[in-house]
C-alpha cells in the first residue's frame, strides 16, 4: 500500500524506516542512493527520507499490477437461444 506523504516545510516525502517492512527492504536495494535526502526536523536529523514523487514513481514500478494481454483478437459469438413452439 502507497504510504502517504509527510510534509515538512513544503517538502513531501516518506522516511525508508517508517515503511511496511516489505518495502523498506525493497527500496534500499533498488533506489538510487542520491534520492536519500536528509531533513532536518526541528533538532532532529532524519537522514532516511525520499521525497514523495520519487517514493511514488519507485512504488508503482516495483508494485505495479501485471499486464493481461490478450492474445487473440478473435471475438466468438454465442447463438441466442429461443424457444419456438
Amino acid at each position: 500500500m502507497l504510504k502517504p506523504a509527510e510534509i515538512y516545510k513544503g517538502i513531501a516525502f516518506v522516511r525508508i524506516s517508517q515503511l511496511p517492512a516489505e518495502q523498506k527492504e525493497k527500496i534500499r536495494n533498488s533506489i538510487k542512493h542520491d534520492q536519500i535526502i536528509k531533513i532536518l526536523i526541528g533538532n532532529t536529523l532524519a537522514d532516511d527520507c525520499v521525497q514523495y514523487h520519487h517514493y511514488k514513481l519507485w512504488f508503482t514500478e516495483t508494485f505495479a499490477p501485471p499486464v493481461i494481454s490478450s492474445t487473440s483478437t478473435k471475438t466468438t459469438r454465442t447463438p441466442s437461444l429461443t424457444k419456438t413452439n
